[in-house]
């Protein structure tokens, strides 16, 4: 009785890929390196909306620094040649434009990640991730061209769409091609091409002053990844959970040919697993569904509420250092640097640790350091520089944790929608960041600092998924509890 029960659990497509291949490491270097420029788009506005000084060059008129009202305004262009406010006038009356464009170009990261989450499983990883790169690529070109400050945030909007769409999809695709031994390896690694993102986004800057020559050279280069829905293959554990189980072996052939091995017995091992979940897997459930099970509805909640104090934290503590004293492309680069050795320790603590345990121990780290920051005299930017960067390396790893502990707690045919759902969320967090950064330095460190701390009651009441395999059914799902769930022994055993 207990081997039919590990023969159901088996999935031979996870056992495969526990196996680190050629194709895999082809798959991964393609697209853990698109995080690269995608990742520029969600931080660029802290570089296209610097803070800029004026003085004002009307007759009669005050000419004290940044004063209103003013009809001639003398832009201090120092450090940037153009740049959002500049190009557009944006001062005085207008100045909440600035913030405006922000909290619509989360908007669109918003709309993208729900959008493309639920396209996704309905028709692909891959195709969707591509069309996300090709609106991403083509709308981050047009922001440059936009004559009207209207026509630009409206076109930073559709950037957003296409930025939050290629960034879920292209996560769930490389954990479905993970296998249970690499999944925590593979889900850490997936965020060091965004350490490097937020680290060569300064120096990007630095070189090209303009707004429009930095915005068009962080958007070409997403064109490429177009180019992967004809140079990669859609998941095969999509393919196979879906029921499309021909091109679910075909695609498992082409990785065996280009891998040098033998899938002789492939479609027999996904017919035999497919047919004994069949009651499970050829069910396809809606997103809606999962809400008719009391247990998965508060999983829900809880992971929800994660998602959002750590958008609102992560991205509301990045553009909290940029508008800190000093140099902005020093404090960003400090910034994206000291998230390295998070994303590095992640490796190695995912391994050891249970990701309630994990989880718990970043958010409480994150909003002890940034109210710790607070607590340092302003006149030691420099202290409050680190100790903020401190905050938000603890902020990213607790982002890094809440990706994976989401596609393990939610079964295939909805695991993309949840992760779209939750990621709104997430851009719901980031969309008040800027809100909460027009408050004084010490106001706003407070809130990001007391906020983040109450994420601690809702990781304590989350189920335990380490070393489980992906649930295919909601009744998989259902099986886990804190303490871990009853498939473990059963992989062990395996």
């Amino acid at each position: 009785m207990a081997k039919n029960r590990n023969i159901v659990l088996h999935n031979p497509i996870e056992k495969q890929f526990n196996d680190v291949s050629r194709y895999h490491y082809y798959l991964f270097l393609l697209i853990f390196s698109s995080k690269i420029p995608i990742f520029w788009h969600v931080l660029n506005l802290i570089f296209l909306s610097p803070p800029m000084d004026y003085i004002c060059n009307s007759i009669g008129r005050n000419s004290s620094k940044n004063s209103c009202p003013c009809d001639d305004p003398l832009w201090d262009r120092s450090v940037f040649a153009e740049t959002m406010q500049t190009k557009f006038g944006l001062y005085c009356e207008s100045i909440w434009l600035i913030s405006f464009s922000q909290s619509m170009m989360y908007v669109g990261l918003l709309v993208g990640a729900l959008v493309f989450g639920f396209l996704s499983d309905k028709y692909g990883r891959l195709s969707m991730f591509t069309m996300s790169c090709l609106i991403l690529a083509v709308s981050g070109c047009l922001v440059s061209a936009m004559p009207t400050a209207t026509a630009y945030i409206f076109m930073r909007n559709i950037e957003g769409i296409g930025t939050g769409g290629a960034m879920i999809t292209a996560y769930v695709l490389c954990i479905e091609y993970s296998g249970l031994k690499h999944r925590e390896i593979v889900t850490a690694l997936f965020h060091l091409p965004i350490n490097i993102s937020h680290m060569t986004l300064p120096g990007i800057s630095y070189l090209l002053r303009h707004c429009d020559d930095f915005q068009l050279a962080l958007s070409i280069p997403v064109f490429f990844y177009v180019t992967l829905r004809w140079l990669t293959m859609e998941s095969p554990k999509w393919l196979m959970d879906s029921g499309r189980i021909d091109e679910a072996v075909k695609v498992m052939k082409k990785i065996a040919i280009f891998n040098g091995i033998s899938s002789d017995n492939i479609r027999e091992q996904i017919e035999e697993y497919h047919a004994q979940h069949s009651t499970k897997t050829r069910k396809q459930i809606k997103f809606w569904q999962i809400f008719k099970h009391k247990k998965i509805t508060m999983n829900v909640f809880y992971m929800s509420v994660i998602y959002f104090l750590c958008g609102m934290g992560y991205y509301g503590v990045s553009q909290y250092i940029g508008k800190m004293s000093g140099d902005i492309h020093i404090n960003v680069a400090i910034s994206g640097a000291l998230l390295v050795p998070g994303t590095i320790a992640a490796v190695f603590l995912l391994k050891l640790l249970n990701r309630r345990t994990f989880l718990m121990i970043t958010i409480i780290l994150s909003g002890t350091f940034m109210l710790l920051s607070i607590c340092v005299p302003i006149h030691l930017s420099w202290i409050r520089v680190v100790i903020s960067c401190i905050c938000n390396c603890f902020f990213f790893m607790s982002f890094i944790i809440a990706f994976l502990f989401t596609v393990e707690l939610f079964p295939t045919s909805v695991r993309n929608s949840v992760l779209g759902f939750l990621s709104v969320l997430s851009r719901v967090g980031q969309i008040t960041a800027p809100l909460i950064n027009s408050l004084p330095e010490n106001a706003s460190g407070a809130v990001f600092g007391v906020l983040g701390l109450i994420g601690i009651i809702f990781c304590y009441l989350l189920p335990e998924t380490k070393d489980t395999e992906l649930p295919s059914s909601l009744d998989d799902s259902k099986l886990l509890t804190r303490r871990g769930t009853s498939l473990e022994l059963n992989i062990a055993i395996t």
